[in-house]
């Protein structure tokens, strides 16, 4: 699968959380739901091996200057919840 002509299995995102801590993370899936799009992510085990025993998490994904992908943290818990239930039709 495919995020703009980038392999999604090579894409690698360092995720920074409130309490200071960041974990390096592979995207699982790529989606569209309801005009944006969504990846859903694992942490990584070692150098890039999804962990699957983990939760995904979802995040929006947008481009930068570059078109670089760029993840933005859903602040909308409903958002969150209606592309989480999407995703979950999709797994």
């Amino acid at each position: 699968m495919e995020f703009r002509g980038k392999k999604i299995d090579d894409l690698i995102v360092n995720l920074e959380f409130a309490d200071g801590t960041s974990a390096e993370y592979g995207v699982h899936k790529y989606f569209c739901f309801k005009g944006k799009e969504y990846f859903a992510m694992l942490p990584l085990i070692g150098k890039n091996q999804l962990d699957h025993t983990k939760k995904c998490v979802l995040y929006e994904v947008q481009e930068d200057a570059e078109k670089n992908p760029v993840v933005v943290y859903i602040e909308d818990d409903g958002e969150y919840e209606r592309a989480a239930n999407y995703y979950s039709t999709l797994a």
